[in-house]
């Protein structure tokens, strides 16, 4: 027997209105779907954040205040950040602490092993980005300026490092510093788009009293993690690699039969600047390859006539050795070069272009080895390893 079907009738204005309220939940959800897409382009984004030195490296020290401990704080403070907009966030360090191994690496592989360690892990960590943090000293009380540094050969890190900066120069109105590229061992390891950033300059009495600050700790860290942010809103798809063009530099004149120049740093890190010395050309001639190199280097470390230039090398320095081999000067420095050296990335750049420039300009010196206490493959500042000939041609980040 059929049973009669059941007819329910539904007024048309509830009808409507079931029909109007589904459809707002659909455009709803659809509008948070789109909306979930657009802001959270940092979610699930791996950063390895890098706070610069640790242990029993200090790095640059001012009236009390250790980079380590800077670089540590600015670097929490940026996890935070960058976590609470979705990213995975790993600190190489998360207490005061260093990579180095004693008694398994020793010499000059020590310092190498300990910078391996730190992008060793953003590498096992299939990191997006490497992001290490430091903080800046020079001699010059008045230097100031926050900077970020790229790997010369490497476009997505040159993106990545101008848009950090540009936020970064936002708190500071009076830093015409732009992003740099330099050659430096973090950054030239890393497997991903990597960046070194100085937040400031501790040897600058405003700068370090910014960065004794809370406040301003945090507007650094917010600053960091706005450029990252845009980085991954500009390049949704990555930067494709291809070498970012770099200016050649020239290289340093020959020394003449009377003068020779002797290459120091500007006031504000702009780069060197040469101050001629003359003696007599009679004198100059009698002298053989390896007593001009002692003449030239040994003034080198005395410094500067002038008082407006600033010394590359610690007076304290001492040249242990110099020998001469098919135009290869290879200097060995005493342990005070590195000792005596509380600078950032850039001043070790400069450091190491100084003596190359007033070795090179020497007829018969094209290039120069730099070891420290015997050891090749050192660091001056723990940024660029001395593990190859410098040549006047070599790229430095200036």
């Amino acid at each position: 027997m059929f049973q009669r079907p059941i007819i329910v009738l539904v007024r048309k204005t509830w009808s409507l209105g079931v029909l109007i309220a589904l459809l707002i939940l659909l455009i709803g959800a659809g509008s948070l779907s789109l909306a979930s897409v657009f802001s959270n382009d940092l979610q699930n984004k791996v950063i390895v954040i890098d706070p610069g030195h640790g242990g029993a490296d200090p790095g640059a020290q001012n009236s009390g205040l250790k980079e380590k401990d800077i670089n540590l704080d600015i670097s929490l403070r940026l996890r935070k950040v960058l976590e609470s907009k979705g990213c995975k966030v790993i600190l190489t360090r998360e207490v005061d602490k260093d990579f180095f191994l004693p008694g398994f690496v020793r010499g000059r592989m020590a310092k190498r092993a300990e910078l391996n360690q730190r992008t060793e892990l953003a590498t096992q960590n299939n990191a997006d980005l490497f992001i290490s943090v430091h903080t800046n000293s020079y001699p010059q009380r008045n230097t100031y300026g926050m900077e970020t540094y790229y790997h010369l050969k490497s476009s997505p890190g040159k993106a990545l490092a101008e848009l950090i900066q540009e936020q970064l120069t936002q708190l500071q109105s009076d830093n015409k510093r732009k992003a740099k590229a330099g050659d430096y061992y973090l950054i030239n390891q890393s497997k991903m788009p990597a960046v070194i950033i100085e937040v400031g300059f501790i040897s600058n009495p405003r700068e370090r009293k910014l960065l004794m600050s809370d406040e301003y700790r945090d507007s650094v860290a917010v600053a960091v993690s706005t450029g990252i942010e845009r980085y991954f809103n500009t390049y949704p798809m990555g930067v494709r690699e291809s070498a970012p063009m770099v200016a050649q530099q020239e290289g340093p004149p020959s020394a003449s039969n009377d003068s020779y120049k002797l290459y120091f740093s500007s006031d504000n890190l702009d780069g060197l600047v040469s101050e001629e010395h003359k003696l007599s050309s009679s004198v100059w001639a009698k002298l053989g390859l390896s007593k001009k190199t002692n003449l030239v280097l040994a003034e080198l470390i005395q410094g500067p006539r002038s008082g407006t230039l600033t010394p590359t090398l610690s007076p304290k320095t001492k040249i242990l050795s110099i020998t001469i081999q098919d135009s290869i000067a290879t200097i060995d420095f005493s342990g005070d070069i590195r000792d005596d050296f509380h600078g950032g990335a850039l001043e070790e750049d400069i450091t190491i272009q100084s003596i190359v420039w007033s070795m090179t300009q020497i007829p018969g010196i094209s290039g120069v080895r730099i070891l420290i206490n015997g050891e090749f493959g050192d660091s001056i500042g723990g940024n660029i390893l001395l593990d190859r000939t410098f040549t006047s041609k070599s790229y430095y980040g200036v």
